[in-house]
């Protein structure tokens, strides 16, 4: 889906806020502390239900108000149009409307709106702990099989009362009911990872070629117990240790991605640029194949591209997002400091100060 429309209330600094996006480059310029990061943190707040920035969502409201209210219209890829609100106070409470209908759960929101975040810190999915890159994973799986976010919630659901479970030491009828449904359902999401992971893989490799052609990149799916065991078999092997610790220590809430570099970890061997254009041709890719599965476009969210990346790099960036087609929304403090191809005819500009938004 692409964004037609978007408006924002009492969001950060702004008060009130109109934008109309171009359908693919949408370029916003601005100072440092404008509010440039924040337009791109509502579109995000759309295809995901939270910030991608630190703090609680009280600090997303403007000063003094009771709720913040993200409304969009769009129009997807076979043309039907769509309207998108989503509001949140400062209790917490959340409301969610898609096209007129309040609903219960956010993934009927976010199926409609994929968005790929870039920002400087996204090389925290190198960087950062297996979590995230779980995160990045299950991504990618629920937005090619939707039913996905009713088996990860599900596990998520028993491995909380599992952990409660030993953490209590409590055994017997209830733990053996526990213990089964947790190997049901690890075993689910596991083969969904891995269905998708067999899918994406080769696809990635083959496009890191060309992004940082000097190096032979290996990512393995690791699914979070003994590869040769099932996972009952594996819960039954490290009962004594899951029974000391106080939870389950094997399941696919251990999974983890290891990324290799000419056989290396890419934390070793990688400089810091090199590792960023590591990490946004990641999420390029996994929009495109996105597209490829299902003909669903992501919308690309990219904060200070230029940052830590040479003038090659965000050349062969810049190019990469211009290629997929897609809806893209590029913050830089001028126009001037981005590559040419981010600069073209098709490019809408929209400049951010004081919290007020206008189209030049």
């Amino acid at each position: 889906m692409h964004i037609d429309a978007l408006t924002l209330t009492d969001f950060r600094n702004f008060e009130e806020a109109k934008l109309l996006p171009g359908r693919q480059i949408n370029l916003i310029v601005g100072h440092n502390g404008s509010g440039k990061t924040s337009l791109l943190e509502s579109i995000y707040c759309l295809g995901s239900g939270r910030s991608f920035r630190p703090g609680t969502h009280k600090q997303i409201i403007r000063h003094e108000q009771s709720s913040f209210t993200i409304f969009a219209r769009g129009t997807d890829e076979q043309g039907d149009k769509h309207a998108l609100g989503f509001q949140r106070d400062r209790e917490g409470l959340v409301k969610i409307r898609v096209d007129g209908e309040l609903v219960r759960r956010f993934g009927q929101m976010a199926q409609l709106v994929p968005v790929q975040l870039m920002t400087p810190e996204t090389v925290e999915l190198v960087l950062g702990g297996p979590r995230v890159r779980r995160q990045f994973l299950d991504w990618g799986v629920f937005h090619v099989e939707h039913r996905y976010i009713g088996e990860i919630t599900s596990f998520n659901h028993v491995l909380k009362q599992r952990n409660s479970l030993l953490k209590q030491r409590r055994v017997g009828q209830e733990g053996d009911y526990w213990d089964t449904k947790f190997a049901e359902l690890g075993e689910q999401v596991a083969a969904e990872r891995q269905k998708y992971w067999s899918g994406f893989e080769p696809v990635l490799l083959d496009r890191l070629k060309h992004f940082l052609p000097e190096y032979d990149f290996k990512i393995i799916l690791k699914q979070g117990w003994d590869g040769d065991l099932s996972l009952r078999d594996a819960m039954a092997k490290n009962k004594s240790a899951e029974d000391r610790y106080g939870h389950a220590i094997v399941g696919p809430h251990k999974a983890e991605l290891k990324m290799l570099a000419n056989g290396e970890d890419v934390k070793s061997i990688l400089s810091r640029g090199q590792l960023k254009l590591f990490v946004a041709a990641i999420k390029v890719v996994q929009g495109e194949y996105l597209f490829a599965k299902t003909g669903v476009q992501c919308i690309y969210l990219v904060d200070d591209i230029t940052a830590e990346l040479d003038a090659g790099s965000q050349q062969k960036f810049c190019e990469a997002l211009v290629a997929t087609k897609a809806q893209l929304f590029v913050s830089a403090i001028n126009k001037g400091e981005l590559p040419e191809i981010i600069r073209s005819a098709d490019t809408r500009m929209f400049h951010v100060e004081h919290g007020t938004v206008k189209e030049l």
